[in-house]
């Protein structure tokens, strides 16, 4: 049976139960939503949420951090890479996790291989990446690197608001990245700034679309054992195209990239069969063309914590 394995979670893990999935879904809807919130909603005390919440992200169920979009820090230039392989894929995977530029690598069962999505300051630093890692690599057979052109508004990265960003905002950031559920205290601690400094700045950060917070559930975990990455030949316009995708509720990360198959993105399904179904579905939007597929296999890495800080 077509089967993606967990992401993040070891697959021995007991089922969640009913409090687990409930808690899992409002943190879908507000990765920072209060632990007295949290329990007036599921009917559970605040005390049992906490622990709830402490071993679900433990067990890596779900991954809570902040979200920044890449040129809000400086790196103009988001690409993807597919990738053939020689040999062995786990082998050509560790050469590119030498390179941290690399915030995204999965293998995958379909066309590619692997596929490694980074984010770089420049087409120049692009180059000189792509000469260290991937040129003359024999383990790879082929490649093709695409530029990401845009996101959807579904996506997280779109609709950021670019404003200037001094030392203790990136700080701040990058705590978020880490621990999209940190105290204040803790980010005040950390940064070296009081604990309301650290709460208004937190606040102009987010109402601003600077840093956004996201809630990532190991798929398997609730239940969607098929995901993985999803390109589409169009005839229309790609923001018309991404428009009517978007509201396929399977799929995410919707973005625009240079190539063969100008929109991509995402999807996770329950099994083979809603698979299927998906397909069908997004081959009957209008425009598109072509719909290519590419199951994951595994996942070797998904970092958000990119942008240098500066010194002080």
């Amino acid at each position: 049976m077509l089967r993606s394995p967990p992401r993040y979670s070891d697959p021995n893990l007991p089922p969640l139960d009913d409090a687990d999935r409930k808690l899992v879904s409002m943190l879908l809807a507000d990765g920072r939503a209060s632990g007295r919130d949290l329990a007036q909603q599921t009917g559970i005390s605040e005390a049992n949420v906490s622990r709830r919440l402490a071993r679900l992200v433990e067990e890596r169920s779900i991954r809570i951090v902040g979200f920044v979009a890449p040129e809000l820090l400086g790196l103009e230039v988001q690409f993807s890479t597919w990738i053939r392989v020689k040999g062995c894929v786990d082998e050509a995977a560790k050469d590119l996790l030498k390179h941290p530029e690399f915030a995204f690598v999965t293998a995958l069962f379909g066309r590619w291989d692997l596929i490694a999505y980074g984010v770089v300051p420049s087409t120049e630093a692009l180059d000189a990446l792509l000469d260290r890692s991937i040129r003359g690599n024999p383990k790879l057979h082929r490649t093709n690197t695409e530029l990401v052109l845009g996101f959807h508004g579904k996506s997280p990265t779109a609709g950021a608001t670019a404003r200037e960003l001094d030392r203790t905002d990136r700080l701040i950031i990058r705590e978020v990245q880490r621990d999209g559920r940190i105290s204040f205290t803790d980010i005040a601690q950390n940064v070296g700034i009081s604990a309301t400094s650290a709460a208004d700045r937190f606040r102009r950060l987010t109402t601003d679309g600077v840093v956004r917070i996201l809630t990532l559930a190991d798929p398997p975990r609730v239940d969607l054992g098929v995901c993985g990455l999803w390109g589409a030949a169009i005839r229309r316009p790609a923001a018309e195209v991404m428009a009517d995708l978007a509201i396929l509720r399977e799929l995410s990360f919707l973005c625009t990239f240079s190539g063969e198959f100008p929109v991509h993105g995402e999807f996770q399904a329950r099994d083979g069969v809603h698979l299927d179904e998906l397909r069908e579905r997004m081959l009957s939007v209008p425009g598109v063309d072509d719909v290519e597929l590419n199951v994951q296999r595994r996942l070797y890495r998904q970092d958000f914590a990119w942008g240098a800080i500066p010194e002080a």
